[in-house]
């Protein structure tokens, strides 16, 4: 496009599109490069700063203006609560302060310091390649993620300025305005289409900022984001447990009803937002403006739904009846207090998270078995969800014992809890194993393959034996019942040469070129679930026998 030229429909798109897209990976090298610099410590921060609402709001806050995205904060702490580390409960306020705690970034960006962008890019780019320090490499990604949300917006601004001058592009705009609802309706399918709140406002200040667009109708829009935030929730519940889908349909009924309520109000609101202009901007229509437009309605949002968490908890459990049979880890028992004033509490309290693994555990193998012969996704999600479990209280468990050694003193105590470090390598193997037969058959499903009739047959009666095992290893693990034990290592045996028989049988359909694809990895992970019930099995009895 040269001087003096019109500009082209085909060529502004491409800009704005380019914009948007730079802006998005700002964005995301932002909130990755946050998340790097604060390390683990910030999923433990939530789960540990959450027992009451007003804390887990303030946690909520603080955490979606570390990571610059409430749909992170979202996601994450749907995930604690599918992991069984947060409750319900807890989880309404941290989604309450996210949404409080994602003003902060339209604030920022609608400061207008577009001018610095490259040269935050820059300093962000020389920062991670040549700066010696891990640290200083990881703020170099902050400051880098800033350059480019900037840049990105400064590359839209100059398009979307363009496009205002044409007449079809001005009514359109118009016509939002006078339909707030359409606003709310654009709004949200433009958050769903991007993933991001944060670029949807980012592109409204510019819209605003250009003057074609009146206030009620950006208004609208910044509404319509807020709905279409929910999204993320939604997917990060999908197969999850009833307090994950309860902790979605909070965050739905929080965004829905608080836009509900402000489109009724959306006169007075935005005459409200107008006179803040008046009073702070001098009347200019700048980006800011809709930054106080986004900040005021969560705002008032946050203060109206703290004082209504009991009922949009109780609506939410209206929303997704049933009863969560999910095992809930209570890890909150693995006190540090307990580890030197009563270390054989501490060992109790560490049983009964143990217990819970290994619940966790036979619960997985149902689902892997349950996907093996079906194309259930439900029994995929839940099985991805319970290896997350399954990791989650290998790493706090193992943990504690870690600790815990340091106050043991009497011999039988600290046999015991060395069968427990036992107990939780086999109980973690055993669900990589069961892992690994979600990915087998996944793989299946995509490449359209299907068990032959007797490879099936054989797989199903080796998963029952399997299945008997895994039960009375788990009974004979909580409830020390040494007779369990005992049958689990017969059983053991004869699943090794029901396995050696399944291997030759399978040799046998190959040389006449019937052979099953991953069968032989399949009966391979079978058999290793089967030789960690031996080791469970072999160390309790081994804790029974007189020092």
């Amino acid at each position: 496009m040269t001087l003096g030229e019109s500009p082209h429909w085909s060529d502004l798109a491409i800009l704005v599109i380019g914009g948007l897209a730079i802006f998005l990976f700002g964005i995301r090298k932002l909130s990755d490069s946050l998340k790097l610099l604060a390390g683990h410590r910030l999923k433990l921060l939530i789960e540990k700063s959450t027992s009451t609402t007003f804390k887990a709001l303030l946690i909520g806050v603080f955490v979606t203006v570390l990571l610059q995205t409430s749909t992170g904060t979202t996601a994450l702490t749907v995930s604690l609560v599918r992991a069984g580390l947060m409750t319900f409960p807890q989880a309404v306020g941290v989604i309450i302060g996210a949404n409080l705690g994602t003003t902060a970034t339209s604030f920022i960006i609608g400061l207008q310091i577009e001018e610095y962008a490259l040269l935050m890019v820059a300093a962000g780019v020389f920062a991670q390649l040549f700066s010696p320090s891990l640290r200083f490499q990881r703020i170099g990604g902050v400051v880098f993620g800033f350059g480019m949300v900037f840049f990105g917006l400064d590359l839209m601004g100059d398009s979307l300025s363009v496009f205002t001058e044409y007449d079809a592009f001005e009514r359109m705009l118009i016509t939002v305005s006078d339909i707030p609802v359409l606003g709310v309706a654009v709004g949200t399918v433009a958050t769903i289409s991007v993933q991001s709140s944060t670029a949807v406002i980012g592109i409204l200040q510019r819209l605003y900022a250009t003057g074609t667009l009146p206030l009620i109708g950006a208004v609208a829009i910044v509404l319509g984001s807020n709905i279409g935030t929910t999204v993320t929730a939604v997917l990060a519940a999908v197969g999850g447990s009833v307090a994950a889908k309860r902790t979605a349909a909070a965050h739905v009924l929080y965004n829905l009803g608080g836009s509900i309520l402000f489109l009724i109000l959306i006169v007075p609101y935005t005459a409200f937002i107008m006179m803040l202009q008046d009073i702070w901007l001098d009347g200019q229509t700048v980006p800011l403006t809709i930054s106080f437009a986004h900040i005021f309605f969560n705002l008032f949002n946050t203060i109206v739904m703290f004082f209504l968490v009991k009922q949009l908890t109780a609506l939410s459990k209206r929303m997704v009846r049933g009863t969560d049979q999910d095992v809930v880890l209570n890890v909150d028992s693995l006190q540090d207090s307990l580890l030197r004033k009563a270390p054989s509490l501490a060992l109790e309290n560490a049983k009964g998270v143990l217990d819970s693994m290994a619940d966790i555990v036979q619960d997985m193998f149902r689902s892997s078995v349950t996907y093996s012969f079906t194309t259930d996704k439900k029994a995929l999600e839940r099985g991805r969800m319970l290896e997350e479990m399954v990791d989650t209280t290998d790493s706090k468990l193992y943990g504690y014992l870690v600790r815990l050694s340091e106050s043991i003193e009497d011999p039988e105590l600290a046999d015991r809890q060395g069968t427990f470090f036992e107990s939780i390598h086999d109980l973690e193997r055993i669900g990589d194993h069961c892992q690994n037969l979600f990915d087998f058959f996944e793989e299946r499903r995509e490449r359209r393959l299907s068990l032959s009739e007797a490879s099936a047959k054989k797989l199903r009666s080796l998963y029952a034996h399997v299945s008997d095992m895994l039960e009375r290893t788990v009974r004979a693990l909580k409830e020390e019942d040494l007779r369990a034990a005992e049958s689990v290592l017969v059983d053991e045996e004869l699943l090794d040469e029901k396995i050696r028989t399944a291997r030759k049988e399978h040799l046998e359909r190959s040389r006449r070129g019937q052979a099953d694809e991953l069968y032989i990895d399949i009966l391979s992970n079978v058999e290793r679930i089967g030789d960690h019930c031996e080791n469970i099995a072999r160390n309790l009895l081994a804790l029974s026998r007189p020092r």
